[in-house]
């Protein structure tokens, strides 16, 4: 973890300071996959006074031409004058980050040895990737023309009635944005209400209020969250990293709102992380429910201008509460004072392709840089975030109870090798929904396989469908009578017959989601039931409102994958059903039963959140498993101190250091040859502090055709691996295989598979 407060510390970065060179050469950060910059002369009739570090620029890069940012000017060009081409075109007349950003952004590079151009792009909104310029921050504002009772006259059409109700609540107006936090595909029902005269649509040139309104929910607090609110209260002008660490339903969010108003009544901004897509819109609610602040968004199913615009509005100031995932941390703010990462622990926040960077290590360093706090809560807290609590790094804080006299969740294992269960429903399990159901609660079904079968095999021959670019089954899709592969997306019409001995007695292996809602339709045919895994939320906003019908009390019977898992707030549900959980107890992955224990405590958690206590129904075929049974009579912070031990004694993280150097290629002794070079070429002043093993093959050795394979540095500090890595990168990337190898570095990895 990229610890601030660990031995590490980054070599001198950048100078923005502009230096006049004797030749003028500027050196500039394209986004290209190599780890060096790039030189240009300026174009013709520039002056190079005119021309500022961290501006975007045009150039020509091969058959290509390429939007870059300069990172300094030189006076020695890596070619001669001759060769040395020119810029096209200046994009800017001052840098696009603001000084702080540029040299967070200096740091990921170079901590995490991405290359520079790359990261400095993927910092950028969308549209000042390519050639364009920001668009302007005005955009239309929405507001209803009458106040009169419009519930005849709109009665046939929910959505317009559900529209112009949400913006006459607010006679301010609302924005696009706003909108569309809360309800979606909008745009054409408010057209038809203008074309009614109901609503009017004005430019917007208002200022986002930087100090909250009295609020429309109470911002009361229980003792324990009091607690918890004063302790990061009295250190909020200065840098400090809070574990708040709280059971699943203590109000964490509460804690987190109460010092956002504090942060933006002192004229600052505040930046939420949250993991997935699917948090966004519950935070929103709460936050303007509680704070009655507009609130900017920043994820992955924003468009290029919906993006830009919470760009413009986080680095002006106009934005004071900006919730995103984990590519939000690289925006630029003007004054931020508080950064909050929920769900500190989830994997989402690494990003595992592209640039590779996490989020949460990120955002500590940044506010290390800015001497303001970070909160990172979870009921799970991730064992690194533990272990910088013993060592003193971090300050822990704990909430103990559920808010609102909630109890926790009653867990029971139900032992399958005794138990019969049909399509992977033991009795027992359904007699529990049954009960559920006839008292009007809901259920949630917990499965973290998509599709019907994740085998389709032939009883007679043993033939079983696999894909042929990966070393994985192909899954069967009984809806789409389709066989898919998860991991190349490859998929073909499923087969009536066995390929290899023409037998039609195809038998189907295993669960997935669509199948346990396809026998729940057949038990409970009369009852509403919706699926939510990444199959059945592929459209915009989809997932959304899936969550907002599930709050409303439109489904009795939840069925899902680990989208489910973490921070959704379903006060309905009684009775959470865990149905396989054994594939964690036997991953070759040091960190799975650390996850295992993660996901079993976060699904468990969204049962009895409210008046009535709910349970929990565990099935699995090893229900002596040592660690499971610590975790559920124990709990998870003895089960993490567990793990914990079992780290230290083996040398593994938190109490070493990783990195991976990844290879792929489509030769299988390609990528192993190249590793094991990269092994050998390994400084002989670090190999002695260093333990190198591989090269290995990855545990999907084969994917979208390439073979995988890995070799896995463990050092006993970070101080270590900093000081080797950037020479050893470099010889890495002379080597005479890297046009036929595709390969990577990833420092602090979660997952060694």
């Amino acid at each position: 973890m990229a610890n601030p407060d660990s031995d590490y510390r980054p070599s001198a970065l950048v100078d923005y300071t502009f230096t006049m060179p004797t030749s003028p050469v500027l050196k500039i950060a394209l986004p290209v996959p190599l780890y060096q910059c790039f030189d240009y002369s300026l174009p013709e009739g520039v002056s190079f006074s005119a021309v500022k570090l961290g501006v975007r620029v045009r150039v020509p890069f091969g058959a290509r031409t390429l939007t870059g940012i300069v990172v300094e000017n030189s006076s020695d060009p890596s070619v001669t004058q001759d060769k040395l081409k020119s810029v096209l075109e200046i994009l800017d007349t001052e840098p696009v980050f603001d000084p702080a950003l540029q040299k967070l952004l200096f740091w990921v590079a170079r901590y995490y040895q991405q290359p520079l151009g790359e990261v400095l792009n993927a910092a950028l909104p969308k549209v000042l990737r390519t050639h364009k310029h920001l668009p302007t921050m005005s955009s239309m504002i929405y507001h209803a023309c009458t106040n009169e009772d419009v519930d005849q006259l709109l009665q046939k059409a929910p959505k317009q009635h559900q529209i112009f109700n949400l913006i006459k609540a607010h006679p301010g107006g609302l924005t696009a944005d706003e909108i569309a936090a809360h309800i979606s595909h909008w745009r054409p029902f408010v057209r038809v209400l203008i074309e009614k005269n109901l609503v009017r649509e004005t430019m917007d040139d208002r200022t986002l209020s930087m100090t909250p309104h009295s609020a429309a929910e109470s911002l009361a607090l229980n003792e324990e969250q009091r607690h918890a609110y004063e302790q990061i209260h009295r250190n909020l002008h200065k840098f400090r990293v809070n574990l708040l660490a709280g059971v699943t339903g203590s109000g964490k969010t509460e804690v987190y709102l109460t010092l956002a108003k504090d942060v933006v009544g002192c004229g600052k901004q505040v930046l939420m992380l949250v993991p997935e897509i699917g948090l966004t819109p519950q935070l929103v609610q709460r936050i303007e429910a509680r704070l009655n602040l507009p609130v900017a968004l920043m994820h992955s199913d924003l468009s290029a201008s919906e993006s830009a615009r919470t760009w413009l509005q986080a680095s002006t100031g106009k934005a004071s509460i900006v919730v995103g995932t984990r590519s939000a941390i690289f925006l630029s703010f003007r004054n931020l004072g508080l950064i909050v990462v929920d769900e500190e622990h989830d994997l989402s926040f690494k990003q595992q392709e592209g640039i590779l960077y996490n989020a949460r290590d990120v955002a500590i360093y940044r506010a290390k840089q800015l001497s303001i706090p970070v909160v990172l809560g979870s009921a799970t807290p991730s064992l690194e975030s533990q272990h910088n609590v013993t060592l003193g790094n971090y300050h822990s804080i704990t909430l103990s109870k559920r808010a609102k006299l909630a109890k926790i969740p009653q867990v029971k294992l139900i032992d399958l090798r005794s138990k019969r269960a049909i399509d992977g429903l033991s009795n027992e399990l359904l007699q529990a929904i049954d009960t559920e159901i006839k008292q009007k609660h809901q259920v949630l079904l917990f499965l973290n396989r998509r599709g019907f079968a994740p085998v389709l095999l032939c009883h007679d021959c043993g033939w079983t469908a696999e894909c042929s670019r990966c070393d994985s089954h192909m899954v069967f899709y009984k809806e789409q009578d389709i066989i898919k592969c998860h991991h190349c997306q490859k998929q073909e019409k499923a087969p009536v017959a066995c390929p290899q001995c023409e037998s039609e007695n195809i038998i189907f292996l295993g669960e997935g989601t669509q199948r346990i809602e396809g026998r729940l339709k057949e038990i409970f045919p009369d009852i509403a039931m919706v699926r939510i895994d990444r199959d059945s939320t592929r459209k915009k906003n989809t997932l959304r409102d899936k969550l907002d019908d599930i709050r409303k009390g439109k489904f009795q019977i939840i069925i899902g994958t680990q989208m489910l898992a973490k921070g959704h707030d379903f006060p309905d549900v009684t009775l959470v059903g865990i149905l396989n959980v054994d594939h964690g107890l036997l991953s070759s992955d040091f960190r799975a039963t650390e996850r295992l224990a993660q996901l079993i405590v976060q699904v468990s958690g969204r049962a009895g959140r409210s008046a009535n206590r709910g349970r929990v129904l565990l099935q699995t075929y090893q229900p002596e498993h040592p660690l499971l049974n610590r975790l559920l009579t124990h709990g998870y912070q003895d089960f993490s101190m567990e793990v914990l031990r079992q780290r230290e004694h083996y040398a593994l993280p938190p109490y070493s250091f990783m990195l991976l150097v990844r290879a792929r290629a489509h030769q299988q002794m390609l990528a192993h040859q190249f590793l094991q070079d990269v092994k050998s070429s390994m400084p002989a002043s670090g190999s002695s502090r260093l333990n190198l093993f591989g090269p290995i093959p990855a545990s999907l050795e084969r994917k979208a055709g390439l073979y995988q394979s890995q070799l896995v540095v463990i050092a006993p500090n970070r101080k270590t691996i900093q000081e080797l890595l950037p020479q050893w990168a470099k010889v890495i990337q002379q080597h005479p295989l890297t046009n036929r190898v595709r390969w990577n570095i990833e420092v602090d990895p979660l997952e060694t598979g």
